[in-house]
């Protein structure tokens, strides 16, 4: 008889944003594995005519809320009762659950899930922190609250776990991460597990440019979400229409994909149009991508301008920078990252051992420099090799991660 295994997201409402691109490959890998796996997700999600299988819509009013709901203790604990009780509704009387399986989880999701471990039967609980503890999804954030708030989520997990006998495994997309909860696990008397391979783009197999095919710089890629470098983008774009191309740049194309609830402004619009009737190689993709094509077109890309905003992706892991480094990693070609100089991803590029250049200024010439500098450092560049860290973090998909770790006994 297969185990029953079961990956909670309450955030997963969409196609749009990182979560589909987790759950897909995650559910695939696990079946394969052996395990009766399924997606508990937001109820929005069953709406949707090409949505991750086998899932049920678990969650409703439980995903990534107003801030203001949960950075409070009194509004975590509020919902955190909520999505117990979802969890329960769903739980129901059929086969017990022998895994619990959890990743991009907020501190109140994390109370949710332990609230109810403590009452369900003894199972595996295998957790990936994605979330710094710090988190707050604002700029005008209290870090101590939101600190204070994940020590509460991570106490009432040991609570549950010593209660009712679970195996509690937690892990970390980063050392970054793992760092910044380690005075936490101490607190409350968990352990780390280590770091686990990137939730996405980690073993992917692109193929290879095609010879004599252009290189591309990667503009923008995904949801229109604040801070992630669109209006950063789209200056330098016009600085490249009314001043032109570096020399370094010729021959080079752009690549600019959106997929979104939000929508592009007219006139960001009308600037992408201008740009891809002025000639300069700009490849505009709209819509859902496949995972294939995805990595496809971004082991295309030597260059990627991934510049989020410094503050609210101060400590906020960028699925982005995986993927692209992992495809480049993949088909064995170089790759220079540019952003700005300080953040989670400066940080993470530089553990990864990917050159990373940041702007003089900010404006889109400083932008557009910046780029030209590192398609400069790319011609002068031998080394695509991963160092220890890269290798461990890319090569192994999350998924047969998962599986292997459930996999020992």
């Amino acid at each position: 008889m297969q185990h029953r295994l079961v990956i909670v997201d309450p955030a997963h409402a969409s196609s749009v944003g990182h979560h589909d691109e987790v759950n897909r490959p995650l559910l695939e890998a696990l079946i394969k594995a052996g395990w009766q796996a399924e997606l508990w997700a937001d109820v929005a999600l069953e709406a949707e005519s090409h949505s991750p299988q086998p899932l049920l819509g678990a969650f409703s009013g439980c995903g990534y809320e107003d801030p203001r709901h949960w950075s409070e203790l009194g509004g975590m604990v509020n919902l955190g009762r909520r999505l117990e009780g979802q969890l329960q509704q769903a739980s129901g009387a059929e086969q017990p659950v022998a895994v619990w399986l959890g990743h991009s989880l907020l501190p109140f999701q994390l109370l949710g899930l332990a609230r109810h471990l403590a009452t369900a039967p003894a199972a595996r609980v295998l957790l990936s922190l994605m979330f710094a503890p710090q988190e707050s999804f604002s700029y005008a954030s209290n870090e101590a609250q939101a600190t204070a708030n994940c020590r509460v989520a991570l106490a009432a997990l040991a609570r549950a776990t010593a209660q009712q006998g679970h195996e509690l495994q937690l892990a970390f997309p980063s050392r970054q991460q793992e760092t910044l909860y380690a005075p936490l696990l101490a607190a409350t008397g968990l352990k780390s597990a280590g770091i686990h391979p990137a939730v996405v783009g980690a073993g992917c197999q692109p193929q290879p440019p095609a010879p004599g095919a252009g290189p591309q710089v990667l503009l923008h890629w995904g949801d229109l979400k604040a801070g992630k470098g669109r209006e950063t983008a789209l200056a330098l774009l016009q600085t490249v229409l009314e001043q032109g191309l570096p020399a370094s740049l010729s021959g080079w194309g752009w690549l600019f994909h959106s997929h979104s609830k939000a929508r592009l402004s007219s006139s960001e619009r009308q600037l992408l149009e201008r740009a891809e009737a002025a000639g300069l190689a700009l490849e505009w993709l709209q819509g859902p991508i496949t995972s294939q094509e995805l990595v496809n077109r971004l082991a295309c890309c030597p260059v990627a301008l991934l510049a989020y905003d410094p503050v609210r992706y101060g400590r906020r892991s960028s699925g982005m920078l995986w993927h692209w480094a992992a495809s480049r990693m993949a088909v064995e070609r170089a790759a220079v990252g540019v952003g700005y100089a300080t953040g989670w991803l400066a940080a993470e590029a530089q553990e990864l051992g990917l050159p990373w250049l940041s702007p003089g200024g900010n404006d889109g010439g400083a932008w557009l420099a910046a780029v030209a500098l590192a398609a400069e450092q790319l011609e002068a560049s031998t080394n695509t090799k991963a160092n220890s860290y890269a290798a461990g973090l890319l090569t192994n998909s999350f998924g047969q991660w998962c599986s292997e770790c459930l996999a020992r006994t």
